[in-house]
């Protein structure tokens, strides 16, 4: 894999996001499915909470740093009165896109497999919240996104 499908991956991701978080209000992020999981809320704190992660690797500062303890993986359910308003967690996600991808542009990945590997598996774990995120759209009473 070369940088290029990585930030397609990435690109993909964001738009996809952005097409499916659009009418989503913060009441209706914090639903969790009735049989147990996590909400639109913590996935897609989640997704940022790895963006920096992502970001950290290819040598960019984080974005948030420890603002997102509540979205990182085993922090259990999110508590509503923990939960970030979702139209600021929608800003959060995009501010840092664009400069993700630029420093994908610039950056050889090839000699070095193991940061290579890293970031390639960050972009799949991305995208397989993106297709988590389009279910429990479905959830909350929405029609898919994507048409």
């Amino acid at each position: 894999m070369n940088n290029f499908e990585l930030i397609s991956i990435f690109d993909s991701s964001h738009e996809v996001i952005n097409m499916s978080v659009n009418d989503i209000s913060h009441e209706e992020s914090l639903v969790s499915p009735p049989a147990g999981g996590n909400s639109i809320n913590w996935v897609l704190g989640h997704m940022i909470f790895h963006r920096d992660v992502t970001r950290e690797i290819l040598g960019l500062e984080k974005l948030y740093g420890g603002s997102l303890e509540q979205y990182a993986r085993g922090s259990g359910q999110l508590q509503p009165a923990k939960a970030i308003e979702f139209s600021r967690l929608i800003e959060m996600y995009n501010s840092g896109h664009k400069a993700l991808t630029e420093k994908l542009k610039n950056t050889d990945l090839i000699p070095d497999a193991e940061k290579r590997e890293t970031v390639t598996t960050l972009a799949f774990h991305e995208a397989y919240h993106v297709g988590q995120v389009g279910i429990l759209r479905r959830v909350i009473g929405k029609e898919g996104a994507i048409k």
